[in-house]
């Protein structure tokens, strides 16, 4: 919220004409990233570089494979959120280290192709840029017609934060729907990576469907339509998939069931 005001305070002061606004937007930008390491902190995500080991070892092979420049796979610890997650950065992967206890092999590879396909596409890159572009645009566009949106302030003070961020989102989750059909192609296995979808969000006990609405301000599409994604890109019929998705909630109860008994 605190990056939020400050991209504000920033477009209000660039309303008047006054080029301290961009200084609050410069500013907003490295609060953000500050906020976000110790957002990481808190919850206890740590980076620990791997130099050995099967997991390792699997995901360079799949880089060289998928001619993806890969230098570095890192383990994460769970931490306090006890997260089961992955992340792509630029030349390196990391892998929370419970997602063992939820994924199997084959599964584990979909995510690490994942991965490796969002290094592979410069996804973290293209979103810097992104970034910089669509803010830089919009103050030039706001010094230059500030005069013209001074009678609609209002509306253009909610204009100049959200546009930007349901741009920045849209485009989120366009790029994981481009790494899962990477993922998806190299694999060969689209029914594994659905699988380990849906595992994944029933750890995290995220809802299959979500509002059109809710998703415009998303990094993620919704479990359901990136299932349905990967079902068109693997050739698999509604009525397959839906007999997969029956499958993964009978597993869940009966898993349910023994732990209570």
């Amino acid at each position: 919220m605190v990056p939020l005001q400050m991209v504000a305070a920033g477009f209000t002061a660039i309303f008047e004409g006054k080029i301290s606004g961009t200084a609050w937007l410069l500013s907003a930008g490295v609060v953000s990233r500050i906020g976000t390491g110790f957002l990481r902190r808190a919850e206890g995500v740590k980076l620990n570089r791997l130099k050995s080991g099967e997991l390792r070892n699997r995901a360079f092979k799949m880089a060289g494979q998928m001619g993806v420049t890969l230098q570095r796979v890192y383990m994460v610890p769970a931490g306090k959120g006890h997260l089961a997650n992955a992340y792509g950065m630029s030349h390196a992967i990391g892998l929370t280290d419970s997602l063992g206890k939820y994924l199997t092999k084959a599964q584990m590879d979909y995510v690490i192709g994942h991965e490796l396909a969002h290094v592979k596409l410069k996804h973290n890159r293209k979103h810097l840029f992104m970034v910089l572009g669509i803010f830089s645009t919009m103050t030039v566009l706001l010094f230059r017609f500030s005069r013209y949106a001074l009678p609609l302030h209002a509306l253009a003070q909610i204009a100049v934060i959200f546009v930007p961020l349901a741009v920045i989102y849209y485009f989120s989750r366009e790029w994981e729907y481009s790494a899962d059909r990477v993922a998806v192609e190299f694999t060969g296995a689209p029914e594994v990576a659905i699988r380990g979808l849906v595992n994944l969000h029933k750890v995290h006990e995220v809802p299959m469907q979500t509002a059109k609405f809710s998703e415009f301000f998303m990094t993620h599409p919704s479990l359901a339509r990136r299932v349905a994604a990967i079902a068109r890109i693997g050739q698999i019929p509604a009525q397959e998939l839906s007999r997969i998705l029956d499958d993964g909630v009978y597993l869940k109860s009966q898993r349910e069931t023994s732990l209570r008994n």
